[in-house]
């Protein structure tokens, strides 16, 4: 029996709203995946790299593309518990009672994005801990239970204190954020040119609350018997390394792997769903070297909707040319007016690029090849002869 049809208009959904928002946040597809993988199973993410990398805005951008109430806040080393949680009703306080008020704050939240998160003093980490663990949230005898979906953190870089880095392990995925590379240079320039002028185009609307209710319940019926070995032989291999991976994010991991399986549109998990363990390291050399550990196991992930996350996960060739595929056919079915034909030409040659960059003659995949022969009779010249493009 196949999925329902509930489930696959919500990943339908799902994915037509990640490919709008790559639109406006170029070579960040990955990030945006990982925290929307991360919305739908109910975890945390944190996201590493250099000021200027654009984690913010991207994340402030999905945050408001999803209908669910977000706070974001800015974490100095001198900001107050109650600028997160909210300041005390004075009513209240007259009366001996501690009563805070939380309206607004991020108690009441569902989606959380905390920048520059290991600056918070010990009572907000603290506090935090309860929040992001058990959804509650507690001052003195006042408690209240927390909608929050997921909590998004960035910094600059990890913490080497040993307690801020126990804090660190709360979150599940750890993605690690570069500036754009040199091919995708100009698109950044007409994306970020196109958000400053304001004529980027209208935004996507926001994706229903009902869309990651459905993906979550969704997760949560897949079948992980079939993987449960592997998954474990994997495990085993990056002790070996010397990876430690708590117990705890071993067995929260089971979801990820889950997820990956329904959004590939399967009901039960497979090899090719376990990629989601790169991003479980919190540590750059590491997520390098467990790619490379993995190398058997990962070289066949894939998956239609998070195609960006299986890419920077793996050194697997299947994800990227199944990536370069789907782009390739989307281009294809453009059809330009007179005034974009130099416009799609040139997006065609530039895949051609891409795609000779990756695959050779001998390597290339029998879908790629297809595609790649269909954009050489687009830019073929007058003469019929197809073009030469090298990588």
């Amino acid at each position: 029996m196949g999925q329902g049809s509930g489930l696959n208009e919500a990943i339908v959904t799902l994915r037509g709203h990640i490919d709008l928002l790559e639109k406006r946040f170029v070579a960040r597809r990955s990030l945006l995946e990982i925290v929307m993988l991360a919305l739908i199973i109910r975890e945390h993410v944190l996201l590493i790299g250099p000021p200027g990398t654009g984690k913010s805005a991207a994340v402030r951008g999905l945050a408001a593309s999803v209908n669910a109430q977000s706070f974001e806040y800015l974490i100095g080393r001198f900001t107050e518990p109650s600028e997160l949680f909210g300041a005390l009703d004075l009513n209240a306080l007259k009366d001996g009672k501690i009563l805070p008020v939380t309206e607004g704050m991020l108690p009441e939240a569902e989606v959380a994005f905390l920048d520059e998160i290991f600056l918070g003093s010990t009572a907000i980490l603290n506090t935090l801990l309860g929040i992001l663990n058990e959804r509650v949230y507690r001052r003195g005898q006042f408690m209240v239970r927390s909608p929050l979906l997921s909590c998004v953190g960035a910094s600059n870089h990890l913490p080497e204190d040993g307690l801020l880095a126990a804090f660190a392990d709360r979150f599940l995925f750890t993605h690690f954020v570069d500036p754009v590379d040199d091919a995708e240079l100009q698109q950044l320039l007409t994306a970020g040119w196109g958000e400053l002028t304001g004529v980027s185009g209208a935004a996507a609307a926001p994706m229903p609350r009902s869309v990651l209710d459905t993906l979550h319940a969704g997760h949560l019926a897949i079948d992980i018997d079939p993987v449960r070995e592997a998954y474990a032989h994997c495990l085993r291999k990056l002790r070996l390394l010397g990876v430690v991976i708590s117990d705890r994010k071993s067995v929260q991991a089971l979801k990820a792997i889950a997820a990956a399986a329904m959004l590939r549109g399967s009901q039960s998990a497979g090899i090719e769903d376990l990629w989601p363990l790169a991003f479980m390291v919190q540590n750059r050399d590491q997520q390098h070297e467990v790619r490379e550990l993995l190398a058997e196991e990962l070289r066949f992930a894939s998956n239609p909707v998070l195609s960006g996350s299986v890419i920077a996960a793996t050194y697997g060739i299947a994800a990227h040319g199944a990536r370069l595929t789907q782009q390739g056919h989307e281009l294809l079915a453009v059809k330009p007016g007179t005034s974009e034909m130099d416009q799609w030409l040139v997006k065609l040659e530039t895949h051609l690029v891409h795609i000779g960059a990756a695959f050779s003659d001998d390597t290339i995949p029998a879908g790629l090849k297809q595609v790649k022969d269909d954009i050489l009779k687009h830019l073929a010249p007058a003469d019929g002869q197809p073009v030469e493009v090298h990588g």
